[in-house]
């Protein structure tokens, strides 16, 4: 694990993570879409730790759930990002 994420509360797989985007079933304008595509790859592409391959946050809401999501694919999204994420520091 990298040192920026040894105090991290929580992790999720990266490439799990990717996949989340399939939870997004609404359809948005192009510009909305492509801000809500720019935080799923921030996270599975680029800001993942390169060493186990997980994503460490602490906050599932203000760091990994795009804030353009409408309720229905808010719920879906965070229901099925529940399913894996792991405690790693309380």
């Amino acid at each position: 694990m990298e040192e920026i994420n040894k105090n991290k509360k929580y992790r999720i797989g990266s490439v799990y993570y990717e996949f989340s985007g399939r939870e997004i079933k609404s359809g948005y304008p192009d510009n909305i879409f492509l801000k809500i595509d720019d935080l799923l790859s921030y996270w599975s592409d680029y800001n993942f730790d390169k060493t186990d391959g997980y994503i460490y946050f602490d906050d599932l809401e203000k760091e990994l759930v795009p804030p353009e999501l409408t309720p229905a694919d808010r719920k879906r999204f965070i229901e099925y990002l529940e399913k894996e994420i792991e405690v790693v520091n309380k």
